[in-house]
């Protein structure tokens, strides 16, 4: 049976990180995975999408945000033309620094340990 009661504490708890996290940088959870992505070499809006697992429409709303936050830069692919490549400014770096190194307090709820077996 699903412990309902648990998924409801895990909800919460992610919603008061959610909220720490927006007080304490200023970004949403989205925006903070899409400048993590971006960090971690994903430049391409399509694979940003599918990694963030979100809609063309929701990609195109966040880094329009994030771009006049001076946050991200949206160029012309150097490969094709067509195409957009999305990198860090340097305020966009330092803000991956700031939440990277941020004291947030993680619920325990959201701590997953892996079990040995």
């Amino acid at each position: 049976m699903i412990d309902l009661c648990a998924i409801r504490k895990l909800q919460t708890s992610l919603r008061n990180f959610e909220d720490q996290l927006k007080e304490q940088t200023g970004l949403s959870f989205n925006d903070a995975l899409l400048l993590c992505a971006v960090n971690k070499g994903i430049f391409e809006p399509s694979a940003l999408a599918k990694e963030l697992e979100l809609s063309p429409s929701r990609l195109t709303r966040i880094l329009d945000s994030l771009e006049t936050r001076n946050l991200i830069k949206r160029t012309l692919s150097s490969m094709d033309r067509r195409s957009l490549t999305v990198s860090l400014t340097e305020t966009g770096r330092e803000m991956v620094k700031t939440y990277s190194c941020s004291e947030l307090h993680i619920p325990e709820e959201l701590l997953f340990t892996q079990a040995t077996t």
